[in-house]
């Protein structure tokens, strides 16, 4: 008998050997290059108009907010509890090292002081949700509202200002905007503070991921972390699930406190809204760190450190979005503004959710391609 003829199959059709090689292409790949087609003249436009001082104040921003960005990872990541406790924390460490300063107290113990304070607020939260059961979000709110009181009566008012106080850059101010200066000239002058605050604050950081690595080895740290991953799993090792809870929460806002008081010895005042809407920027760089600097089965050390380093890119991107020109067929060119920047900022943070669930969604259908 003679075989049956049969057709080829179509090309593409249940035949990946045969499929064009632009349909290959991952749909997501193809979309990002499109748009980086259309964005890369923007971003070149403002790489190329921001200055060395612009360059080195959003380092020395990064490095001033890293700790914020440990401090949400713990809490959304380590924990998996929700939390905007940080909008108050920040603040709330602000104050108590800018009070504390104006008193005349050493520069440097101003900073345990401010995450004492944070590590309260954050317990206070915590305790809010374990013992009168309200929703993780509810009480960290009413913290919130309660710190506002708490922290103008630190302060002794909305605003308090430290120029002409000592803070803890001062020691190195001087010496560092010589050195510059004989270095770089006029550059060196522009970017001395900028340079002293990263230098200092690289330390601070350093020290505190350092601290957190020693931490999550010990018997407590690895008991904090299995709550956070499976509380009825902790609970039937014995584990203290509601201690251990309210310790992290705790600990999370003693970062965002110590934020705070970097920030206003690096800006010289102190103000009680300077808190608004920080628990964005922080998840911004968690998820930058994680979709730039993360690799499969990261240990909690490479976490810390890519979160860290999201921050900076955050705040580099802030930077150069707010240097960015903008031109629009029939409107013409168009800046952002300093008010701009939380624009900017969900912005960022809808692109890189987006970014790992489209990647997510392409593995997927390139899966079912290939059965």
């Amino acid at each position: 008998m003679q075989a049956a003829h049969t057709e080829p199959p179509a090309c593409g059709e249940n035949n990946p050997d045969q499929t064009p090689h632009w349909r290959r292409l991952p749909i997501m790949w193809v979309l990002v290059g499109v748009v980086g087609f259309i964005v890369m003249p923007t971003v070149w436009s403002a790489v190329s108009s921001m200055g060395p001082s612009q360059w080195i104040a959003a380092l020395a921003l990064g490095l001033v907010f890293a700790p914020l960005a440990i401090s949400v990872f713990l809490t959304f990541r380590v924990l998996d509890f929700p939390d905007l406790t940080v909008d108050a924390s920040f603040p709330a460490g602000g104050a108590m090292a800018a009070a504390l300063t104006v008193a005349g107290i050493q520069p440097w113990l101003t900073l345990p002081a401010a995450m004492a304070l944070g590590a309260l607020l954050g317990a206070t939260t915590g305790l809010l949700h374990i013992f009168l059961r309200i929703n993780s979000l509810l009480a960290s709110i009413i913290t919130l509202t309660a710190a506002f009181t708490i922290n103008i009566r630190i302060q002794g008012s909305s605003n308090v200002s430290l120029i002409g106080v000592d803070r803890i850059f001062t020691p190195l101010t001087g010496p560092v905007k010589d050195q510059l200066e004989s270095w770089f000239g006029d550059t060196g002058i522009q970017i001395h503070r900028a340079s002293v605050t990263s230098i200092v604050t690289l330390v601070v950081v350093v020290g505190v991921v350092l601290m957190l690595r020693w931490f999550f080895k010990t018997e407590v740290g690895l008991a904090l972390r299995a709550t956070g991953a499976n509380v009825a799993m902790s609970r039937s090792q014995g584990i203290n699930t509601s201690g251990y809870l309210v310790g992290g929460i705790a600990l999370s806002n003693s970062l965002a406190a110590l934020t705070g008081a970097l920030f206003v010895h690096h800006e010289g005042f102190a103000d009680v809204n300077s808190g608004r809407g920080l628990i964005v920027a922080g998840l911004a760089s968690v998820i930058i760190g994680e979709v730039l600097f993360l690799r499969h089965q990261s240990s909690i050390l490479g976490h810390i450190i890519a979160v860290a380093l999201g921050m900076i890119v955050y705040r580099i991107a802030i930077a150069l979005a707010l240097n960015a020109t903008l031109t629009f067929p029939g409107v013409g060119e168009a800046r952002l503004e300093g008010t701009d920047i939380k624009l900017a900022t969900a912005a960022i943070v809808a692109i890189m959710l987006a970014f790992p669930r489209l990647r997510a969604a392409q593995a997927d259908r390139q899966r079912r391609r290939n059965r």
